[in-house]
């Protein structure tokens, strides 16, 4: 292995982390959409994921989704992909939204039932409002999974029909009789 006779300063490094996590999502891109599975089952494990993602699973939405694809025979990749839908940067949207959602069906205040989502009480107190959050996050969870289950399935049939059409122009260009 040969060594760099100069060696740059640890600030001007690319950052580490950054790319690996890129590679990760780009991994995990390829396994989703150029697994060699129907589109039903990859766009079926990504919905799968989804809805656990968003419903309250108190931090078991990835190996439940795991579990659940592995069962189902549903796309693994997708489900786990599925599951991250649900991040610190998109909880407070879906709880508000829930919250909102779920008091609009009940006739409860959305504060008291954001309060009670954002305070981490909603787990123990057993209460008009909590019944309000869990409908309401029923409903988005069941949302959001149709519409990625949609998207999915729509991105992963536009990859076969690329894939398709690129294998009958190779097969066009053969001679004939090889």
């Amino acid at each position: 292995m040969r060594t760099r006779w100069f060696r740059r300063p640890r600030h001007a490094r690319p950052k580490n982390f950054w790319r690996r996590l890129g590679r990760l999502a780009k991994l995990l891109y390829v396994r989703v959409v150029r697994v060699n599975a129907s589109p039903h089952q990859v766009a079926a494990g990504v919905a799968v994921g989804v809805w656990l993602g968003v419903f309250p699973t108190f931090g078991l939405a990835g190996p439940a989704a795991y579990v659940l694809a592995w069962i189902f025979r549903f796309n693994k990749a997708g489900a786990l992909a599925g599951a991250a839908i649900m991040n610190p940067l998109t909880s407070p949207v879906f709880w508000a939204a829930s919250a909102m959602l779920g008091a609009a069906f009940t006739g409860t205040d959305w504060r008291a039932v954001y309060g009670l989502v954002r305070d981490e009480k909603y787990v123990w107190a057993l209460s008009k409002t909590t019944y309000a959050y869990f409908l309401g996050n029923l409903i988005i969870a069941t949302a959001a999974a149709a519409l990625c289950y949609a998207g999915a399935f729509a991105a992963v049939r536009a990859r076969e029909k690329r894939r398709r059409a690129k294998r009958e122009r190779a097969a066009a260009l053969l001679p004939p009789g090889s």
